[in-house]
């Protein structure tokens, strides 16, 4: 396992490179200011390869936005561990990224019983087989037993599929294993508690139980929920100010672009379709030829996902 993570009591209230602190982001630590900042730096340092479609300036605006969101993740991860630390020093020791290897015992229980019959089960941590198991967080709270087995997710879109499935069933073994072997290290271990934080209730991942940022810092008991807030907030305004710059260059080049009259562009001509020749496209008896759909017929038809439809004229 890594250390235990360290809290500065640090406060923010002064003038950064990004100009002065909001009120509500004036005691964020300084060790998250500074993860947000590297997270910034990193994606804004970066040249993205231009995309066809959008052009370079527009892919120098979406690339970052697009690596940033996922950063995001990470950075809430990094939020609620430093919460739990600061709420109360002496009673949370926190893990971040633990990895537990699983064993194949544990999976095949997890997938053939219902979650509510695995409580109150553990399993010794196999060394050599299984799969490794990675859990973002993992709390000991010294007054109550509990050992928080925590998955963060950031549940902005739908995350369906094998993905969210996986994850729910990594969480709930890697809580059947860890009991085990903190009892074997001497920690007084009760109770396993594995717990899924989908901070903005999006993920579509189906875990018992879930909580969100409405719902955080009740049920742990510990103020989270303005922390998170304070650094997503301190984020947010610092894209936009990095962002700012290169909103104003795309969107100037677009109307430069746009200044020209369009009519002037030219497209190759279809060709006479009254043409007869070989390959060219016939009008002659519509009424003989099959319709698109007829010939389309034979293929076989997608399972899942988008089906094959016919577009009507509008």
């Amino acid at each position: 396992m890594h250390n235990q993570i360290p809290v500065s009591s640090t406060s923010g209230a002064q003038i950064g490179s990004q100009g002065a602190y909001a009120p509500e982001i004036a005691t964020l630590p300084i060790e998250l200011r500074e993860a947000v900042d590297t997270a910034l730096q990193e994606c804004f340092d970066k040249i993205y390869c231009s995309d066809e479609l959008l052009g370079n300036k527009l892919t120098q605006v979406k690339g970052p936005l697009d690596s940033l969101s996922k950063r995001h993740g990470i950075l809430l991860e990094e939020a609620i561990a430093h919460a739990f630390v600061a709420s109360a020093r002496d009673r949370y020791e926190v893990q971040k990224q633990v990895g537990v290897r699983v064993s194949k015992e544990a999976m095949s229980l997890v997938d053939s019983n219902q979650l509510d019959k695995l409580e109150g089960l553990n399993f010794p941590i196999a060394n050599t087989h299984g799969k490794r198991a990675m859990i973002d967080i993992v709390v000991f709270d010294h007054e109550t037993g509990d050992l928080h087995v925590i998955s963060v997710k950031r549940g902005g879109g739908a995350q369906g599929g094998s993905e969210a499935r996986n994850a729910r069933k990594d969480l709930t073994a890697a809580g059947l294993m860890l009991k085990n072997h903190m009892l074997r290290k001497g920690l007084p271990v009760l109770a396993v508690r594995q717990v899924l934080v989908d901070w903005y209730g999006r993920s579509g991942i189906v875990g018992r139980p879930t909580v969100t940022r409405t719902t955080v810092d009740a049920y742990f008991g510990v103020p989270i929920s303005g922390l998170v807030e304070a650094m997503s907030a301190y984020m947010s305004s610092s894209i936009a100010q990095r962002m700012m710059p290169r909103l104003m260059t795309a969107i100037g080049a677009k109307v430069q672009k746009t200044n020209g009259s369009l009519a002037e562009t030219s497209h190759p001509p279809l060709g006479d379709k009254g043409d007869t020749s070989d390959g060219a496209y016939s009008k002659a008896n519509p009424a003989m030829r099959p319709s698109l759909a007829e010939c389309l017929s034979d293929l076989p038809s997608r399972r899942q996902g988008r089906q094959m439809r016919r577009v009507s004229p509008s």
